[in-house]
């Protein structure tokens, strides 16, 4: 199976077992007569058990998370999200015939994390009697293919933006669940920040290998509106880990003092 084939079946099969199947192919061998003609699809396939919902819920505030029920409903959440990254950079390798291998590559070893890191939550959701799909979800994330015009656009929204916020999302998660005796699940975040800082380190590369003068500018006009660097943020703003990712001071700086009429740290706010 090509790259190209596996990630036409994470969109195409309804089962959730098709999705979190890892890629056994050699990478070396991924592109052996493959067919890079673009495949797109509206929605990814997804069984009854695990389809979008139009509903809306809320993640439970960082002080109820003392109950067990809300910290799997906050896990469901997490879950979700990873979930929702596996098909979008799916989408990407197939939507994007142009973009180059080494990229591709790099893609599918991203997905492995994001499979990792969703069993993960679902295990750790079994402890507190969750089970996937117990709960409405969200296609917000997915809302933006449709969007995305270049696979450096598809980089710039989910490296530089979805992932780049959840270095906070974690960080600040990570100490929510320490504050309430939950050192398990605080060790997963930590565990899921760690692979969070390679991802947004991998956008920022492909972004600067295609313009490096003036990045900042570059990665404002690769956003598809309404969504904006603040998007990038969360209610803790985590420099330590953008470091880390070998994110420039500069670039750093700016999104930091970034400002719209998102309001990040009103949790309440937030469409998801």
């Amino acid at each position: 199976m090509t790259a190209f084939e596996y990630c036409k079946n994470i969109l195409s099969s309804p089962m959730l077992c098709e999705k979190l199947k890892p890629y056994n192919v050699s990478l070396e061998e991924a592109f052996d007569g493959s067919d890079r003609t673009p495949f797109v699809v509206r929605n990814p396939a997804r069984s009854e058990a695990i389809a979008f919902s139009e509903e809306q819920i809320k993640f439970p505030k960082a002080g109820s998370l003392g109950d067990k029920r809300q910290r799997g409903k906050a896990l469901h959440f997490f879950a979700n999200h990873e979930l929702l990254a596996i098909e979008m950079m799916a989408q990407a390798v197939c939507q994007f015939p142009e973009m180059p291998e080494s990229m591709v590559k790099s893609l599918i070893g991203t997905i492995t994390d994001e499979q990792k890191h969703f069993n993960l939550y679902l295990e750790r959701m079994k402890d507190f009697d969750v089970s996937f799909g117990d709960y409405p979800l969200n296609a917000f994330f997915w809302s933006y293919m449709e969007k995305i015009e270049t696979y450096q656009g598809f980089f710039a929204v989910m490296s530089l933006t979805f992932e780049q916020a959840n270095l906070d999302f974690c960080k600040h998660y990570e100490e929510v669940f320490k504050k309430v005796g939950d050192e398990k699940t605080a060790n997963l975040l930590k565990l899921v920040y760690d692979d969070e800082i390679k991802h947004v380190a991998r956008g920022y590369t492909v972004l600067k290998k295609k313009n490096a003068d003036d990045l900042w500018c570059y990665y404002r006009e690769l956003l598809p509106a309404p969504l904006t660097p603040a998007r990038a943020k969360g209610m803790i703003f985590d420099t330590e880990g953008r470091v880390k990712a070998g994110l420039e001071l500069s670039f750093i700086k700016d999104l930091q003092a970034y400002q719209s009429d998102f309001k990040v740290t009103k949790r309440k706010s937030w469409k998801t």
